[in-house]
C-alpha cells in the first residue's frame, strides 16, 4: 500500500486548524479586548479633556477597557494618520478635534490622507469656542487695546497656540490679517502646554480654547478679551464675542468626536454608534464635559461628516482670504 509522508497529514491538519481559528476570530464578538483611544494632542487640550470625559463610561458600556494614549505632534497630524494607518479592527480609534481633518489638509503639505475618505465618524461630543485671552496682570483690558499695541509695535506680541492650524491659531492668524497686524504665535503640543506658557509669562496672550482656559478664567489668573462666536457663553457673560466687536466671520469653534479608520467591518461600526450615542447622553458625561468648557451637543454619524464637509469648505474660504492655502 503506497504511504503518504507523514508531515502531508500535519501539514493539512494545520491548515484546516488555522483555518477554523481564523474563523471563529472573525465571529468573535466585538470588541474582546481592550480599545485604544488615541488623543492626536497632549495632555490638558480639548481632545484630551473631551476623550477623558466619556472614554471611562463608555468603556462600561463596552465591557472593556479603554486606554486614552496621546500621539501629539503635527498639529494632530501623527496621531490621526497613526490611527488611519493601523489596523481597520475596531481596537483603534481616534477620540479628535476636527483640526487634525478639517483644518490642516488644507493648509498643511505634511497631510497625507483625504479627511472624507479615511475615517468613519461615529459620534459628535460638542464643540468648544476659541477665546483671545492674557494674564489678569495685563495691561491689555479689550481686543482693541491689543489690536491697537500690536500695530504700533509688529511682532512684539507673542501668542501661546495650541499648534500650527488649530482653529484657535487659525482665528487669530485671519485677525491679524483683517487689522494688517503682526503677532508671533509659537505653538505647542496641546493646549494645556500654550496655557503653562501664558500663566509663566512666555507669551503675552493665548489663542486657545475655551475648554482650556475655563479653569484659568473662573480662577481669575486669566482674562478673556473675546470668545470667537456669535453669542455670549453662559459661563463667561462678561466676555464679549467677536461677532458684537465688529468680527462676526470670526467665529470658527473647535468640534470633538469619535472616529473610526476606514475598513473597519460593519459589526464594530454597529457596536459602536450606540454605545457612543448612550454614552454622550449621560449626564455625567455631559456635566464633566461642560465643566472642562465644552458645549454638549450630540451628532450621529451622518450629521458629523455633514459638519466635517461643510467645515472643509468654510475653512478653504477663510484660508484663502488669509492666505493660508497650502
Amino acid at each position: 500500500m503506497k504511504r503518504f509522508p507523514s508531515f502531508s497529514f500535519g501539514l493539512v491538519l494545520g491548515v484546516a486548524l488555522f483555518a477554523f481559528l481564523d474563523g471563529v476570530q472573525a465571529q468573535e464578538k466585538y470588541p474582546g479586548r481592550p480599545i485604544e483611544l488615541v488623543v492626536p494632542f497632549g495632555p490638558g487640550g480639548t481632545a484630551d479633556l473631551a476623550a477623558r470625559a466619556y472614554s471611562d463610561d463608555l468603556a462600561k458600556l463596552l465591557k472593556v477597557p479603554i486606554t486614552v494614549v496621546n500621539r501629539a505632534g503635527g498639529t494632530g497630524i501623527q496621531g490621526t494618520s497613526y490611527v488611519i494607518n493601523g489596523k481597520k479592527d475596531g481596537y483603534t480609534l481616534l477620540g479628535t478635534t476636527d483640526t487634525p481633518l478639517k483644518v490642516m489638509p488644507v493648509i498643511s503639505k505634511e497631510v497625507n490622507y483625504d479627511p472624507l475618505k479615511a475615517v468613519i465618524p461615529i459620534g459628535h461630543l460638542g464643540y468648544a469656542p476659541s477665546v483671545f485671552a492674557v494674564k489678569s496682570d495685563s495691561p491689555f483690558k479689550t481686543l482693541a487695546e491689543l489690536i491697537d499695541y500690536a500695530r504700533k509695535n509688529p511682532g512684539k506680541i507673542k501668542n501661546a497656540a495650541s499648534g500650527f492650524g488649530t482653529e484657535s491659531f487659525f482665528n487669530l492668524q485671519f485677525l491679524s490679517h483683517k487689522e494688517n497686524i503682526k503677532i508671533i504665535s509659537i505653538p505647542f503640543k496641546g493646549g494645556g502646554e500654550a496655557v503653562v506658557a501664558l500663566l509663566g509669562g512666555h507669551t503675552d496672550m493665548a489663542s486657545n480654547t475655551l475648554a482650556s482656559l475655563s479653569p484659568q478664567l473662573k480662577a481669575g489668573t486669566v482674562r478673556g478679551l473675546a470668545i470667537c462666536a456669535k453669542k455670549r457663553h453662559p459661563d463667561f457673560p462678561d466676555i464679549p464675542t467677536t461677532a458684537e466687536i465688529g468680527y462676526p466671520d470670526l467665529t470658527l469653534a473647535v468640534w470633538t468626536a469619535i472616529f473610526t479608520p476606514a475598513g473597519v467591518p460593519q459589526q464594530v461600526i454597529d457596536v459602536l454608534v450606540p454605545a457612543v450615542e448612550k454614552t454622550f447622553k449621560n449626564p455625567q458625561v455631559i456635566e464633566r464635559a461642560t465643566n472642562a468648557g465644552i458645549v454638549v451637543e450630540y451628532k450621529g454619524p451622518q450629521e458629523t461628516r455633514k459638519l466635517l464637509e461643510s467645515g472643509i469648505e468654510i475653512v478653504k474660504k477663510v484660508a484663502q482670504e488669509a492666505e493660508m492655502v497650502k
